[in-house]
């Protein structure tokens, strides 16, 4: 980008909570790559109140990502052509255009701005710090897109954990901003293999799927954390003879010391866990890759 004039720069902030968002970010831990899509409407509408004779053909547009002194920036093209992927009628949609890669930096504590500048080098807006959607392959876009742009749990590359896998929660301090997340050993390297691997994939994450959402049962107080509720949502659709509030029900009469236990609560847990592979075609890229391995076996 270069230096630019911060002088009388136009102070536009995006907010990431917010359904009519401008931007939208998402991360692949497995990947190692951004998504973004861009509200052009919206962000003209805005641009426009303070410079109305707004030139959209030389405005360039800049995704800044960052962590800590770490400092990228990656060129979005003009307002009149800018470059971003799209999600439309359940199809996502990715831009061959954009340099999407973050093979440089820690997936897991990147943040992102957009710039958007004038060719007097001024900025004419710019977001605040976005932190995006942690998923772990693009096609979970779809999923966050129809369940109100929330992913049912994140990935994360952890230093800490023993095991070369687990589950937990992230801010397990605070009930309303607890998030489900599947937690990769960092030494092991387990993130790159399930992006290789569609074998390893389907198992780490159907097992993990199953023991959060048996973890999210059992939380009580959870009623204001939109990101249980969209699990427990997502898993509630999956059924059609139980409902997760006869579930806790049944948990809350259960004593303290008693093991938690149901034939009914366990078929819950598998529906959810089918629709979840389903949706995602996790089997039939379970079987496809087998195959594969058969046929280079066989040569």
């Amino acid at each position: 980008m270069g230096k630019f004039n911060y002088t009388n720069r136009v102070e536009l902030f995006w907010d990431i909570d917010d359904d009519q968002r401008d931007v939208f970010i998402a991360v692949s831990s497995l990947e190692r790559e951004f998504y973004i899509m861009l509200n052009l409407n919206l962000i003209l509408k805005k641009i426009r109140k303070n410079h109305p004779k707004l030139n959209e053909q030389t405005t360039k547009i800049y995704c800044e990502i960052y962590r800590g002194a770490f400092r990228k920036e990656v060129q979005l093209g003009t307002l009149k052509e800018p470059y971003h992927d799209s999600y439309s009628g359940n199809n996502f949609q990715v831009d061959d255009r954009i340099v999407r890669t973050l093979d440089e930096i820690d997936v897991n504590r990147v943040s992102f701005r957009i710039i958007i500048t004038n060719t007097n080098n001024q900025i004419l807006a710019s977001s605040n710090s976005i932190r995006p959607f942690f998923i772990g392959k693009k096609e979970e876009i779809k999923t966050i897109k129809q369940n109100k742009e929330l992913p049912l749990f994140a990935t994360k590359i952890s230093d800490e954990i023993q095991h070369p896998w687990d589950v937990g929660f992230e801010n397990d301090t605070d009930k309303s901003k607890m998030i489900p997340v599947i937690y990769f050993n960092a030494k092991l390297d387990i993130a790159s293999e399930c992006e290789t691997d569609d074998r390893l994939t389907v198992v780490i994450f159907s097992y993990a799927f199953k023991e959060l959402l048996r973890r999210c049962l059992l939380l009580s107080d959870v009623d204001e954390n939109k990101h249980i509720q969209e699990f427990l949502k997502f898993a509630e659709q999956a059924n059609t003879n139980l409902k997760v509030e006869e579930i806790q029900q049944q948990i809350a009469s259960t004593n303290e010391n008693e093991e938690i236990y149901s034939p009914e609560i366990e078929l819950f847990i598998d529906n959810a866990v089918a629709k979840y592979l389903e949706q995602f075609q996790l089997l039939k890229k379970y079987e496809n890759a087998r195959q594969n391995l058969n046929i280079q076996s066989e040569e």
